[in-house]
């Protein structure tokens, strides 16, 4: 099975010398001197101190030749570790004032130049963010998470942020899994006739109708390139979600959130559900009103 996350290191520039491979996060790199990077699968987050400390450097899919490519202003790299894979919509609160007072400003898009605001403190409320130190995405950087930050400054070192972007993740396959009754999205084998079904069957990674692909909202599979949709735009309880050609519109989008539900673009308080709830029919999906004790609205992405 191959790694979420895989990063080659090299101790010369342009992939010369001597090269390592990790899989996950290494606090010491054990004094060998870094000099390039090919960033094989996922996203990393590098550092100039060991023990993930000092100033940070997000690199994604891609090769690196030298540090410079790398926009990084130090001599060394200490230690790397993996970034988490986030699908869900990104959101990020700025403040005023510390400790989330002052005013607000919430951003779930690029913000090329934030001089018009000081933020004094930062709520990273879904998804994962880059902070800037200057307007422009220049200067230092920074990965913020699920979390908040009340003391910017403390924080950071930095006065303020100039600039801030989602983290751009890299497309992957995934399997989705339905946590009560521990089965995935499958579709049927090609040909098929659109809409086509999409049913839940148990976990088989050398399936490729398991596979699917999450971006811009679209939840594509893999063998079919249908994306799930509401057959018929309908957006009320029990509307039936199936697979259609890709169009892009409004009953095609979906938001996977925090609590693990996909939420509809048509009305975001229509989840996916499996018809039937507990004594679920795994044979139809469709649309259900939000239930927090509803196990079958709960879904887990796994990166294959």
């Amino acid at each position: 099975m191959e790694p979420i996350s895989l990063l080659r290191i090299y101790s010369q520039t342009h992939y010369n010398g001597e090269s390592r491979e990790f899989v996950s996060e290494a606090p010491d790199c054990g004094g060998l001197r870094l000099q390039s990077f090919r960033v094989i699968r996922g996203s990393w987050l590098l550092f100039d101190e060991e023990g993930f400390s000092g100033n940070q450097y997000i690199l994604g899919e891609g090769l690196y030749p030298d540090l410079t490519s790398c926009g990084c202003a130090s001599a060394v790299i200490k230690s790397v570790k993996p970034i988490p894979y986030s699908f869900t919509d990104p959101s990020v609160s700025l403040f005023s004032l510390s400790g989330f007072e002052g005013l607000e400003e919430t951003s779930h898009s690029d913000v090329e130049n934030i001089s018009h605001f000081f933020s004094q403190s930062v709520r990273v409320n879904s998804g994962l963010w880059v902070a800037y130190e200057y307007s422009h995405f220049k200067g230092r950087q920074m990965l913020l998470q699920l979390q908040g930050y009340p003391d910017w400054g403390g924080h950071s070192s930095w006065d303020t942020i100039g600039s801030l972007r989602p983290l751009k993740l890299p497309k992957v396959h995934l399997q989705i899994r339905n946590r009560a009754l521990d089965s995935v999205l499958t579709t049927e084998s090609v040909p098929i006739n659109l809409p086509a079904k999409v049913f839940l069957s148990s976990a088989d990674r050398s399936l490729n109708t398991q596979r699917w692909i999450f971006t811009d909202s679209l939840l594509k599979n893999t063998v079919t390139r249908g994306c799930l949709s509401v057959i018929g735009a309908k957006a009320c309880a029990g509307a039936r979600v199936a697979l259609w050609e890709e169009h892009g519109r409004v009953n095609q989008r979906w938001s996977l959130n925090e609590d693990g539900t996909f939420s509809s673009h048509l009305n975001r308080s229509l989840v996916l559900d499996i018809k039937g709830g507990v004594t679920a029919d795994t044979d139809h999906l469709i649309l259900s009103p939000l239930c927090v004790d509803t196990n079958t609205q709960n879904w887990d992405v796994d990166v294959l």
